[in-house]
């Protein structure tokens, strides 16, 4: 890797550490100065958003994304307009939905508005961000991504230090903000690269129509991986209340950087690679050795980052003074278990996603879904939280489990 390499790398990795380490510092402020009830709102507020987020999107960039790399300019305009009627559509489906989510009481009808226009914002920006990867403007993508997700974070507390109440209504105000910057960004940069304004634009239904066929899948698949990482927030609502909302969401949010990390940093960085080993025959030289340093990293990243929380997180729990989380620090121990998990299922994805073994991966998802869907609502009014933990720690490892014989077996 070259020096400009070197620093692309840094900047991304940077970028998304800054994201990261917001997000953290978000959820200790309103354990701390909020409640844990509000921060189990704001939490069931967020895993709204993500799940209509993905299903707006509907994953439609795995069809366009592979178009829009290296085609001309008047090709990406055709593609990049297209694509956009098609998000427009689901757009129109918010606010009824929004009403939904009201009257089955998963969010308060004063935060619809909020939940519209965060969507909205959000899917746009998300596709901005994968749009400037497909044009190799990696360093821009990132820095959009921190805008939608870190960026605002921080600036929440100037208004803190001018003495502005910060409540939950206030951060999603912020948070509306922060992705229409990064929207409004993306489009000036679309306007210096001469996309836009677009010329002559053509409607393409058969186009459409073919990236909702070929996205379907992927959809499936993301939706269910959503379902263990996402619907236990719901269930522990239903069964446990809000307030427990907030202390699992707490735990979660420490334990889950390490998975972050390795996602957006590891991951990213093997997935070309993979998917060139396995494009090659004869088979390149070294892959079991690449393969194996992708999971020592993996594994590297998870144990440091556990080991490091492990230390911090009693005096986290000092600092912010809950007796509810000291009760359930349990938890945090115990999540701890599912980045090393991850750390080889994540290997085992990208290896089966680079055979183009699409379908191994949506059953997997499935069937890991389906049992952390049926675990949850068997444990969690008997066991409490833990029950949580234990299904998606259970479903992760079947699904793990699931795809490594698979891989076995495609290899003997």
């Amino acid at each position: 890797m070259n020096l400009r390499g070197y620093q692309t790398t840094i900047v991304n990795t940077a970028l998304r550490a800054a994201g990261i380490f917001a997000k953290f510092l978000l959820i200790v402020y309103i354990s701390k100065i909020l409640s844990l009830e509000a921060l189990g709102v704001y939490n069931l507020f967020s895993v709204t958003v993500a799940w209509s987020v993905f299903f707006i999107g509907f994953e439609f960039y795995s069809h366009s994304m592979r178009l829009l790399v290296g085609a001309n300019t008047r090709s990406k305009q055709h593609y990049i307009f297209n694509q956009s009627l098609f998000h427009a559509a689901g757009f129109i489906l918010l606010i009824p939905g929004g009403l939904l989510l009201s009257y089955l009481s998963i969010i308060d009808i004063t935060l619809v508005p909020f939940f519209v226009g965060i969507v909205i914002f959000d899917e746009l920006s998300q596709e901005l961000y994968r749009l400037f990867l497909s044009f190799e403007q990696s360093q821009f993508s990132n820095l959009l991504y921190f805008i939608k997700t870190g960026l605002w974070i921080y600036c929440l507390y100037p208004l803190i230090y001018l003495g502005i109440t910060v409540d939950v209504y206030t951060i999603l105000l912020v948070w509306l903000s922060g992705t229409i910057a990064a929207f409004s960004l993306g489009v000036w940069q679309l306007k210096r690269l001469h996309i836009l304004p677009l010329k002559n634009p053509v409607i393409d239904l058969g186009w459409i129509k073919k990236g909702i066929l070929t996205s379907f899948p992927f959809l499936v698949s993301t939706i269910s991986y959503l379902t263990i990482d996402f619907s236990d927030r719901y269930l522990i609502n239903t069964f446990l209340g809000t307030k427990n909302v907030g202390i699992y969401s707490f735990y979660f949010g420490i334990a889950n950087v390490p998975i972050t990390l390795i996602t957006n940093v590891i991951t990213a960085q093997y997935y070309p690679k993979v998917i060139r080993f396995y494009q090659t025959k004869p088979p390149e030289p070294g892959r079991h050795r690449h393969i194996r340093n992708y999971i020592l990293q993996n594994l590297g990243i998870a144990l440091a980052t556990s080991l490091g929380s492990i230390v911090l997180i009693r005096p986290l729990l000092e600092f912010i003074g809950r007796p509810e989380l000291y009760e359930n620090v349990n938890l945090f121990y115990l999540m701890l278990v599912q980045a090393f998990i991850f750390s080889f299922q994540v290997v085992f994805q990208t290896i089966l996603y680079a055979k183009y073994k699409d379908q191994s991966l949506l059953y997997t998802s499935i069937i890991a879904a389906i049992l952390n869907i049926i675990m949850n609502i068997i444990l969690l009014p008997r066991i409490g939280l833990v029950g949580a933990v234990y299904s998606t720690i259970t479903s992760l490892l079947v699904m793990s489990a699931l795809r490594g014989i698979i891989l076995a077996r495609r290899k003997n």
